[in-house]
């Protein structure tokens, strides 16, 4: 059976590039607390504080119109060629290593090609998880009932770490599948924050939502990515060499 997963040179630099993407995506969230005045105003309760971001040049800032454009294009202009070298030096990297890293994805293929248990099953640490899980959810329900910035803040904050749980908790389904999951509940999350923010007195616009989604969930979201993968690396390596 040929591999679900492209193994070619090419496919290897495009995911290398992208991860240098993420990387600078990433890094460019952050910038947000260190050029926002003590936080920013994510949650619309500090109206007057300064927000920019912005790395390693600052391209945006609240209120900054820019001779009428939404950002400062040179500074857009520097970030995304350092974004984009970034991404090749990555991508070129991955190339260098795709020997072992195809030796990772063959392991890997050949777990998920063993047979697997016909129900989905959790164990007492998972369902342990999906109680607090649950809890979280309900509280961040009555926050949001009550129209409370706090249920906005526990989406920032918590969201990406909820989305690996809900994917990670059920036994005996393929990646494939638990991508599935991921994809509707990180929209019913993000349309949950829009309806939030809309709720708020003073009401946070669709835009300035989708830009704490951004700020908060892209750094969470490659260190969870970084966390599994590393995982998923550590088994397949501690498997090699049990078998050796």
């Amino acid at each position: 059976m040929s591999p679900s997963i492209a193994t070619t040179p090419t496919s290897w630099f495009v995911r290398g590039f992208f991860v240098g993407i993420l990387v600078i995506g990433s890094l460019n969230a952050i910038s947000y607390f260190c050029r926002s005045q003590s936080g920013g105003n994510l949650l619309g309760t500090r109206p007057n504080h300064r927000e920019a971001l912005g790395f390693p040049c600052e391209l945006w800032e609240s209120g900054n119109t820019y001779g009428g454009y939404f950002v400062d294009y040179g500074a857009l202009l520097v970030d995304g060629l350092f974004a984009a070298l970034v991404g090749i030096i990555c991508g070129l990297g991955t190339v260098h290593h795709r020997a072992h890293l195809n030796r990772l994805v063959a392991a890997f293929e050949k777990t998920e090609a063993e047979p697997r248990r016909a129900h989905v099953q959790f164990s007492s640490r998972g369902l342990l998880l999906a109680t607090g899980l649950a809890a979280l959810m309900a509280a961040a329900a009555r926050y949001a009932l009550a129209g409370q910035a706090q249920s906005l803040g526990l989406i920032y904050v918590l969201g990406p770490w909820v989305l690996v749980l809900i994917a990670l908790l059920p036994l005996g389904l393929a990646w494939q599948q638990r991508v599935f999951i991921l994809i509707p509940t990180a929209v019913l999350f993000m349309a949950a924050a829009v309806a939030i923010g809309a709720s708020l007195r003073p009401r946070l616009e669709f835009d300035k939502v989708l830009l704490g989604i951004f700020i908060c969930w892209t750094p969470q979201s490659v260190l969870a990515a970084i966390a599994l993968s590393a995982r998923l690396i550590w088994n397949q390596s501690r498997q090699g060499r049990c078998q050796s």
